[in-house]
Formats: structure tokens, sequence, C-alpha cells
């Protein structure tokens, strides 16, 4: 690419040839037969337009390419280093039960890599979710204070300090991806409210774009969450159904100013939250509606990079749907990466998503563009 290009350039240029690849293959087989074609022939030609035109097994490492998936175990003999060998997921979650310490972590990671670059094979990204504070899944590495201590000082730098010292143990252990920052807007009775920078959503969007940027500046892809805004959400969707009860107009005008900020800093991806939002679609989880996942993020707010799920596994989603059935209905509503913080249920996502590609209820075409959109961002940060 050429070195004009930001980060956010790169990746949307590498997703579209990654895209372009695995479509223009389809629409060429598609497309052949003759032009004195019968009536009937046209029939079976525009049946066979909704048939996946797959090899033996590609449907299933599309699959496992954008899923960002949790595991059991720590060290180098944990069970992902053997299953990464055989199912190149989009991504792996390490979270606080897998971290056994800095360099035995570093060990994992180096272990997850090295499997999963077998034959050739380029890694899955390595992610956590480091925001601060409690709310780290690697209690020893920074960065130590929470949000709201950095916001309360109301300096970017200092939040530019604070996500650098943070990135850069991360980059150091071996992690490609943070989800984070909280870029919410969230007052203190939000239930989310030591997570997030700011109540002011000036001084929050001040401090997320700066906060992106050192990650850009050390070599980490920040996912600052939760897309479109949690701050006014009535709990935290881990522990079950949240809904954000706030007008289209006050979102625009608050929530969403944050995250804007975070895309001019060039943000390579977002994660989108797991709430309700009665302004755009009332009945379904953020990332399992297009009004919010394409529409709004996509269409609105011209985001170009990668779109993560908050865990479907968490208490919001799994009030409405089963991991199995939400991956793909947030895979067909705009999302590219599922994440999937529950071992457990992991095959059964995989398995969802094949199933739903075979039934039609998922297009090859939606899958193919999200694996591009995991891939290009792998390709800019694991390289290949």
């Amino acid at each position: 690419m050429g070195a004009n290009l930001n980060r956010r350039q790169r990746v949307a240029a590498i997703a579209t040839a990654c895209v372009a690849a695995g479509i223009v293959v389809a629409v060429i087989a598609l497309a052949g037969g003759g032009g004195g074609e019968s009536d009937a022939g046209a029939s079976t030609a525009a049946a066979t337009t909704t048939t996946p035109v797959l090899e033996a097994g590609e449907l299933e490492r599309l699959a496992d390419g954008v899923i960002l998936a949790g595991f059991d175990g720590s060290g180098s003999d944990a069970d992902v280093v053997r299953d990464v060998a055989d199912h190149p997921y989009g991504g792996v979650l390490v979270r606080r039960s897998n971290w056994d310490g800095e360099k035995e972590g570093a060990k994992l990671i180096a272990a997850i890599r090295k499997a999963g670059s077998r034959d050739g094979a380029k890694p899955p990204l390595i992610a956590v979710n480091q925001e601060g504070g409690p709310y780290r899944a690697l209690p020893d590495l920074p960065p130590k204070k929470r949000e709201i201590e950095i916001g309360d000082n109301g300096d970017p730098k200092l939040a530019a300090k604070w996500m650098e010292e943070s990135a850069k143990a991360l980059r150091g252990a071996g992690f490609d991806l943070d989800l984070a920052p909280v870029a919410d807007v969230a007052t203190l009775d939000s239930p989310i409210a030591d997570r997030a920078f700011s109540d002011d959503p000036v001084v929050a969007a001040e401090m997320t774009a700066a906060a992106v940027k050192a990650c850009e500046d050390t070599g980490i892809a920040c996912a600052p969450a939760h897309f479109p805004g949690l701050g006014g959400a009535t709990q935290d969707t881990d522990a079950g159904p949240a809904s954000v009860g706030l007008d289209a107009g006050t979102l625009a005008t608050r929530d969403l100013i944050p995250f804007r900020a975070a895309f001019r800093a060039d943000a390579p991806a977002v994660v989108v939250s797991s709430a309700f939002y009665t302004a755009y679609d009332p009945v379904t989880p953020a990332s399992l509606t297009s009004a919010i996942a394409t529409d709004l993020l996509r269409d609105d707010e011209k985001f170009e990079g990668a779109a993560i799920s908050d865990d479907l596994a968490s208490g919001a989603i799994r009030a409405v749907a089963t991991p199995a059935d939400a991956a793909p209905e947030a895979l067909a509503a705009g999302i590219d990466l599922v994440q999937v913080g529950d071992p457990a249920v992991v095959g059964e996502v995989r398995k969802g998503i094949v199933d739903a590609v075979r039934e039609g209820s998922l297009s090859e075409e939606r899958l193919r563009e999200a694996a591009g959109r995991v891939e290009a961002l792998r390709k800019e940060l694991v390289g290949g």
C-alpha cells in the first residue's frame, strides 16, 4: 500500500481486494452458459445463483474466519493451541482465566501463533479486553487506572500516555487487538459510569481520539466500544437485556460524538453494542440489526473498518437468542467478526453460520465481505 494511506484507508483497500477475489470467482462460475437458454434453463440458472459456489471445506473456513473465539485453559498446552491448527479463526480472545502472568501468557500467545501459522497459514488476531483498573483481563499489565480517572483530568495527552503504556505492554506480550477504549458517554448513575471517560461528549471524544491514536502509533489496533453508545443503558449487557431509550437526535449529538472522533483518528475496528435502542430498532440488539450495524454505522457514519459484535454469549444476547442463532443474524446485519467469549459454544456458532449460508438466511456474499474485512485487519496487524 502507498505510504500516503492511513491505516483505515489501507485496511479498506485490502478488504476490497479480499472480497473481490472471492466474489469474482463466484460470479464467473454463475455467469457461464449460452445466450439461447430456454425458460426452464433460465429458471435453473436463477436457482443456481442462490447456491454457494464453494470448494469443499471453504464454507467452514470462511465461518471460522469471522469468529473471535474464547477458549479454555492457559499456558502453551491450552486446547486452543491445537484448535487453531484446524480452525483458522479470525481471532482468539484471551480472557482472565487464560492468563497466568506476563511470562506464561507470552508463551501461550507464541504457541497460538506458531500453531496458526502451519502450512503457510496466517495466525489469528490475538485480542483482549483491557479497559483499565478492575476492568482488565490481564491484571498484571497496565493500565491500572480506570477511564473515569483519566477523563476527570480533562487532558487528552494524559489519555494518550495512559493508552500508550497499555498498548506497549500488550504489544510486547504479543497482542494485536484491544477491545477498548470505552467510547460511551456515561453519567455517574450509568451502569458503566466508571468504565467511561466522561459524561461530557466533547471530553469523551477528545480522550477517545487520543487513546485510539496512541494505539495506532504503538502498532496495536484499538476497537472503541460500544457503538452507538451504551452510556444510557438500563443495565450492563453482560448481566442481561439492556435498553437505551434516548431518541436519535440525542444519540447523534451526544453518544455518537466520541465514535466519530475515533473514526477520524483511524480506528480500524469498532465494537457494536448488544443493547436495544428504541430510536433504531426497539426489539433487536444493536449487533443483530442492520438498522445499526449497516444503516447507521456504514451509511450514516461512513465507517469502513471491521465491525465486531460485543460478546454473543452475554446475558443480553442469550435472553433473545442462542449464540449459534445470533451469530449468522449478526453477520447478516453487517457485523464482520462475531465475538464468542464462551468456548463451550464456539463449535455451535461455527455450525450456525455454515447452516445459515446453506439454508439461505445468510448470503455467501455477505460472509465473504465480513471475512474480507477481518482478513484485511489481520494482514495489517499480523502481516502476510
